[in-house]
């Protein structure tokens, strides 16, 4: 068997358990690229996670290439089986998520800033675990079932 495809085995085989990797520091830089593919916005996050049973609280700082800076605290708890739930202050409703083989993913709607505006944006994310402490995660972003564009973020340990 190829090189390859012993590593898709391998991925396959084991389940990723987003919130047990998001414990303790992170760092990440990423980017958000239009439809067209053209690069809007370039960012970096630091990131700090507490596990209290099976609760997350996972604290997020963005620093854009803008100058603009945000803060977002997650409330990711576990639910039955391979699935959890987030929660955070700029969410219109709550975030669903799920682990399954080689990925985790997470669907949520949060209202951001556009120009003076709040504006409400779906997210649909999807998270791999690239081994040696990497993650990559691609999320799309939608507004009324229409793609906006995606962010792409590579998460690593600290």
């Amino acid at each position: 068997m190829s090189r390859i495809g012993l590593m898709l085995k391998r991925n396959e085989a084991a389940n990723f358990d987003l919130l047990t990797y998001f414990e303790g520091k992170t760092l990440a830089s990423g980017v958000f690229e239009s439809r067209s593919g053209d690069v809007k916005r370039r960012f970096t996050v630091e990131m700090t996670g507490r596990a209290d049973g099976s609760t997350l609280v996972l604290e997020e700082q963005f620093d854009f290439d803008d100058g603009e800076r945000q803060q977002r605290t997650w409330t990711l708890t576990r639910g039955n089986g391979q699935s959890f739930t987030g929660t955070c202050a700029d969410a219109v409703s709550g975030a669903h998520g799920g682990f399954d083989q080689g990925r985790a993913y997470m669907r949520s709607s949060l209202r951001l800033k556009v120009g003076s505006r709040l504006v409400a944006m779906r997210f649909d994310d999807v998270f791999y675990d690239a081994g040696g402490g990497a993650v990559v995660n691609r999320s799309t972003v939608s507004k009324w079932g229409i793609t906006l564009g995606q962010v792409l973020i590579l998460f690593r340990k600290s």
